[in-house]
């Protein structure tokens, strides 16, 4: 984990049975004054009471550290945050920010994080160059979910916690048979595709319109928005940049245990305020930008599927369309399917351009796409 265990609070009791669930430890049937959770021989007793009493949160925390073999703050930070996501955003100036930063600066920091989630929360919804107010009501949901942890000591650093919906299973089990391969898995929650959406977008705007020595064409500009970019997440960096207390803007994310995240998703993207000028005039460029919805969307794979022989194979990808989760089948070549296995069991989200159409029974159907990659895949305009 990226988390500091100093700063975990004392999780609440609910989290505490959430982790359990989740760790394989089994609850017994509850008795008048608790429910009793066992694993591998070791026996966990926990209250039934509502209430939150700290001593009492302390002394499960001892009694599980001790089945677990694990130090009893990294144990209380995993249970506090299995089933969130944690954005660390660090504001560093080696002169200016040490043990304070100024307040204007502070405000602004905290200010721009809201829209930098807000954002995030409508282009994971739809993705579009410009929100020009129009907010996704779903994206302001997780907005309003989320919550900000006690800052850090040191360069000012804000933690913002985004509480996840747990998954449900989908009806289709994984199998394999001599004829037939079939993987499955559940789509993944709308609050980690928001802080996925988030962690895309910097790095999209690190590598795409900060890095390369020239600035982005409107074909490059096109790539960062399908990734998430907008120009109000644009701004909200460029506001952050401009203080003149702020020399970098790093944003380090930690995903959540319960919940996989693909190995590729990144963890930490630096900016230095010399690119503040290059990112306000991105953000005025992709006021005036368009792009084509209806033939480009990404999302996770969710099942996919082989018949013994058949020179394709069918993949099909959670994504948001017209305003309602959907899932979209794509055909893929045999070799290009067999690639998609590997996205899949590496979690990685995938990026589809090509034509959508209406299958049998009015499923929607890609059979000819004009690429299919991971969305991590961010490549460098030519310099």
């Amino acid at each position: 984990m990226l988390l500091n265990p100093a700063i975990a609070r004392v999780p609440s009791m609910k989290q505490v049975r959430a982790y359990l669930a989740y760790s394989g430890w089994q609850s017994q049937v509850p008795g008048v004054g608790g429910t009793l959770w066992v694993r591998d021989g070791f026996k966990v007793g926990i209250p039934n009471t509502a209430s939150e009493d700290r001593d009492i949160t302390l002394g499960v925390l001892e009694r599980l550290a001790s089945c677990e073999r694990s130090p009893k703050e990294e144990l209380a930070a995993r249970i506090r945050y299995h089933l969130m996501d944690v954005a660390f955003l660090r504001a560093a100036n080696d002169y200016k920010i040490t043990d304070t930063i100024p307040l204007e600066a502070a405000a602004t920091m905290i200010g721009s994080t809201r829209k930098l989630l807000r954002a995030s929360g409508t282009t994971a919804w739809r993705e579009q160059s410009e929100i020009g107010g129009n907010y996704a009501r779903r994206g302001d949901a997780v907005l309003k979910s989320a919550r900000m942890d006690h800052t850090i000591e040191g360069s000012f650093v804000i933690p913002v916690l985004v509480p996840l919906t747990e998954p449900a299973d989908r009806a289709v089990p994984e199998a394999r048979s001599e004829t037939l391969e079939l993987f499955s898995s559940a789509p993944e929650p709308f609050e980690r595709r928001v802080t996925r959406t988030f962690a895309q977008s910097i790095l999209a705007v690190r590598e795409i319109i900060v890095q390369p020595e020239r600035f982005p064409s409107a074909s490059d500009l096109n790539d960062v928005v399908l990734r998430g970019v907008s120009r109000e997440f644009c701004s909200a960096v460029a506001a952050i940049l401009s203080e003149p207390a702020v020399s970098e803007f790093e944003t380090r994310f930690d995903w959540a245990n319960a919940i996989p995240a693909s190995s590729t998703m990144p963890t930490s993207v630096v900016i230095e305020s010399e690119a503040v000028e290059r990112i306000e005039l991105a953000a005025e460029r992709l006021k005036r930008g368009r792009i084509d919805q209806r033939s480009v969307f990404s999302g996770d794979i969710v099942e996919l599927r082989h018949v013994a022989q058949e020179p394709f194979g069918d993949i099909w990808i959670s994504t948001i369309r017209k305003g309602r989760r959907s899932e979209i089948k794509v055909q893929l070549p045999f070799a290009h399917y067999q690639e998609a296995v590997a996205w899949h069991r590496e979690q990685r989200a995938v990026i589809v351009e090509g034509q959508i159409k209406l299958g049998p029974s009015r499923r929607l159907v890609v059979d000819a796409p004009h690429s299919c990659r991971p969305i991590d895949e961010i490549f460098l305009p030519a310099s």
